[in-house]
C-alpha cells in the first residue's frame, strides 16, 4: 500500500474521534499499519524519571496500561534526546529493561511528543519481536501523528481543568443563588435575566477571541503551504514522501478554516435585526462546530431545498438558536447513536425548519416545560436548562415560532418557522 493510501487509511479511521477514543484507535489503527506487536502512547513523569502509557495496543488488541522507569530503557533516550531507532538486537543493548525481555522484543522505535511550549511530555513507540525494515515509514507516521497526539493530550488536560472549574462554579452558583431565594421574590426574574446575558455575552467574547487567534496564524501556514509547494514540486525533493506531508497540512488547514468560518458567524457582535441571513449556510456552519460531537454513532442527513433561503434578522442569535437545538438532538442520541435529519423548505409561504433526531424522546409530561428557564431532564454536568428557553425568547424578538413533536423512546423533531414578513431577496 503507498504512503498516501495509508496516511488516508488512518485519518478514515481516527476522524471525528476524540479523547481515550481517538488516542486508542490510532494505536490500534498504527500497529496494524506498521505491521507492529505492539505500539504504545505514554506520557512522562519528570519528577519520578518514570512514564506511564495513556494507550497501549498489544497484538491488535487494547490492553491495560502500565507504568515503568525509564532507568535503562530506550525510552529514556527519547526522553533526553529524539527520535530513537533500534532495528535488532534491543534486548542485549538495554538488558536492564524487563519489559522488553517479558514481551520478547527484538527491534524498538520511538518519537517524542511536544506540547505548544516546545516541552517533551511524552512519546509514541513501536516494538517489534523481529528486526524492523520499514524505518522511514514509520518514523514518517509518527512524525505526522505526534503533533496531533500532543495537541489532544493538552485538550484533555485543559478539559479536565474546566470541569473543576465548572464544579466549583457550580457549588458557588448554587451558593449564591440559595442566599438569593431568600430575598424578595421579585428579584427571581431579574436573576435568570442576568444569569442569562452574562453566560451568552462571556460565551461569545470567548468564542470570537478564539477564532480571531486562529485565523492569524492560519493564514500564514496557508500562505506557507501554497510557498512551499511550489517549491518543492520545482526541486529534487519532490518525492511521495514530501507530497504527504503536504496533503497533511492542507487537510488540517482546510477542516480548520471551516471552523473558524464557523465560529464566526456564529460569535457575530451587535444588536442588528436588519442582517440578511442566508439559512442554509447557517445550518452548515453550525454542524461545523458541532461535527466533533457527532463521532461515529450519529449520521446526519440533510434536506436543504433547492432554492436560496433568506430572512432578515441578527445572525449571532439565529445561530446561537439552532446550536442549541442541534446539541439537543445530539445529545438525546448520545448512548445508542441514530440520525440526526434536518430540513429547510417553504411551506405555505414561510420559511420551515426542522431539527429530528431519532434519540430517546421528552415524556408527556414534560413537553409544557422544555422552554421554560433551568428545567433539565438531563444528567448534572449535562446542562443548566437555559438551551430552549434562550432559543425560543430569540425567536419570538424574530416574529418566529417554534413547536415539537416527541414520542418517548422513539425521537424529537423541533420546527422552527420563519414568516414571510421576515424573509429578503438574496
Amino acid at each position: 500500500m503507498l504512503q498516501g493510501e495509508l496516511l488516508s487509511e488512518i485519518i478514515e479511521a481516527v476522524s471525528n474521534t476524540y479523547g481515550n477514543e481517538f488516542l486508542n484507535r490510532l494505536t490500534e489503527k498504527l500497529s496494524s499499519v506498521i505491521k507492529a506487536d505492539s505500539v504504545f502512547i505514554a506520557l512522562f513523569d519528570k519528577s519520578k524519571y518514570e512514564s506511564k502509557t495513556i494507550s497501549l495496543c498489544f497484538r491488535g488488541k487494547i490492553v491495560e496500561n502500565i507504568e515503568y522507569s525509564l532507568d535503562g530503557t530506550p525510552c529514556a533516550n527519547v526522553y533526553e534526546t529524539t527520535i530513537c531507532y533500534y532495528p535488532n538486537q534491543v534486548q542485549k543493548l538495554f538488558p536492564n529493561d524487563h519489559l522488553l525481555v517479558e514481551m520478547n522484543i527484538e527491534g524498538y522505535i520511538g518519537s517524542p511528543l511536544y506540547n505548544s511550549k516546545k516541552e517533551n511530555i511524552g512519546l509514541i513507540v513501536g516494538l517489534y519481536e523481529r528486526e524492523i525494515t520499514e524505518k522511514d515509514k514509520i518514523i514518517t507516521l509518527f512524525q505526522i501523528f505526534s503533533g496531533r497526539i500532543a495537541a489532544e493530550l493538552e485538550r484533555l488536560d485543559y478539559e479536565k481543568k474546566l470541569e473543576r472549574y465548572n464544579e466549583e462554579l457550580e457549588v458557588l452558583v448554587k451558593e449564591r443563588t440559595s442566599k438569593l431565594e431568600q430575598t424578595l421574590d421579585a428579584l427571581s426574574q431579574r436573576q435568570n435575566q442576568l444569569i442569562e446575558s452574562e453566560k451568552l455575552a462571556s460565551l461569545g467574547l470567548l468564542s470570537a477571541g478564539i477564532a480571531h487567534e486562529i485565523n492569524n496564524p492560519l493564514n500564514f501556514i496557508s500562505g506557507g503551504y501554497y510557498g512551499l509547494k511550489d517549491l518543492i514540486e520545482s526541486s529534487p525533493l519532490n518525492s511521495e514522501k514530501t507530497q504527504m506531508f503536504l496533503e497533511a497540512i492542507k487537510v488540517g488547514v482546510d477542516r480548520t478554516t471551516k471552523i473558524v468560518k464557523g465560529l464566526n458567524q456564529y460569535t457575530r457582535s451587535g444588536e442588528s435585526s436588519d442582517e440578511s441571513i442566508n439559512l442554509e449556510e447557517m445550518l452548515e456552519n453550525c454542524l461545523v462546530i458541532l461535527t466533533h460531537n457527532l463521532r461515529d454513532k450519529i449520521s446526519v442527513k440533510k434536506e436543504i431545498q433547492n432554492e436560496p433561503l433568506f430572512i432578515r434578522g441578527n445572525s449571532g442569535k439565529i445561530h446561537q438558536v439552532f446550536l442549541n437545538l442541534l446539541t439537543n438532538a445530539i445529545q438525546a442520541m448520545e448512548q445508542n447513536g441514530g440520525e440526526l435529519t434536518v430540513s429547510a423548505k417553504r411551506m405555505e409561504g414561510n420559511i420551515q425548519i426542522e431539527v429530528k433526531d431519532s434519540g430517546i424522546g421528552i415524556q408527556k409530561e414534560h413537553l409544557s416545560q422544555i422552554d421554560t428557564p433551568f428545567f433539565t431532564t438531563k444528567e448534572p454536568g449535562k446542562g443548566v436548562g437555559l438551551g430552549l428557553s434562550i432559543a425560543y425568547k430569540i425567536l419570538k424578538e424574530h416574529q418566529s415560532s417554534i413547536t415539537v413533536e416527541s414520542e418517548w423512546g422513539k425521537g424529537t423533531t423541533f420546527i422552527v418557522t420563519f414568516p414571510k414578513s421576515i424573509e429578503v431577496l438574496p
